[in-house]
């Protein structure tokens, strides 16, 4: 486990009095498993809940940077398991059960905190999970040494397979106060903006073409000009801002259009070649069109 013992979550959740670790183990078995199927996938949380290794005393100094990135990477997970367990246990620490009931243990010099207190400390607990789950995710996007172990997970299939890769990046696309949880979640209406809005009008062979160079940090001079409007775009289709998404995607299309020739997968494409087919009037045998045959 991530969280063994209630000095490691002390670490994280400072306010934590006395020694009974049992009524947090609860939820942080389930934080955990959560943090496993969400974030890190099987794999690189196997990675994390491994026992340390000592370095050699010969270690070359890519061995030493590779261990202190994993020492922070634990650190970063046991935050969130430290904040999730935190969160979604509040409401259940201070209750006992009773032959005819719940109820709420209180002492003669402490009293029941109000509802409101309550929700107000587990509506914060979230929000520091919300920017632990951030810091996290950034911290594994920029540490190579991790990527490996990372590519099973839920959230990097998110982030390889769109045009924007963090929230932090997504916001300075258009307007969302969601958190990281909830953006992760959207990756069906992200998909949904990238198969039926943008392909039909880009070509899914240059999207792919796009996709894949953000991927290895190699994006074209070409696709370059072309990846800010193709962002807001993408952000403004995902959250329903149809208006304003059509309009950067009429941006992109007129810049295509202009240059096929810097967009050879788009000139490639049925949708060009059927566009000067609509110039010349005549009739372009292509995949999308209702007379096509195979082979002719």
């Amino acid at each position: 486990m991530l969280i063994s013992d209630i000095a490691t979550l002390r670490l994280f959740i400072p306010t934590i009095v006395g020694e009974n670790f049992d009524k947090y183990n609860e939820f942080i078995e389930s934080a955990e498993l959560w943090l496993r199927k969400e974030i890190t996938g099987y794999e690189l949380y196997v990675k994390l809940i491994a026992p340390v290794e000592e370095l050699p005393e010969d270690a070359t100094d890519i061995q030493e940077i590779e261990a202190s990135e994993l020492a922070q990477a634990v650190k970063f997970a046991q935050a969130i398991v430290a904040y999730k367990a935190y969160a979604d246990g509040i409401p259940h620490f201070d209750l006992v059960e009773t032959e005819s009931g719940f109820a709420i243990i209180s002492t003669d010099k402490l009293a029941p905190a109000s509802q409101q207190r309550v929700a107000a400390l587990q509506t914060a607990m979230y929000r520091k999970l919300s920017e632990a789950i951030e810091s996290f995710l950034e911290f594994l996007e920029a540490t190579g040494s991790l990527h490996d172990e990372w590519k099973g997970s839920p959230t990097f299939t998110l982030l390889s397979d769109t045009y924007i890769v963090t929230l932090k990046e997504f916001i300075r696309y258009v307007f969302y106060s969601g958190s990281r949880m909830e953006y992760v979640a959207m990756k069906p209406a992200m998909l949904n903006a990238i198969h039926l809005e943008i392909e039909p009008v880009i070509s899914a062979e240059l999207s792919d073409e796009i996709i894949e160079e953000l991927r290895d940090e190699d994006l074209s001079e070409a696709n370059s000009t072309i990846i800010s409007d193709l962002r807001f775009a993408f952000a403004n289709f995902t959250l329903g801002n149809e208006e304003i998404a059509q309009a950067y995607l009429a941006r992109v299309r007129k810049k295509l259009y202009a240059n096929p020739a810097d967009f050879p997968l788009f000139q490639e494409s049925d949708i060009y070649i059927s566009y000067l087919a609509s110039l010349s009037g005549k009739s372009i045998n292509t995949a999308e069109s209702p007379l096509y045959f195979a082979g002719i």
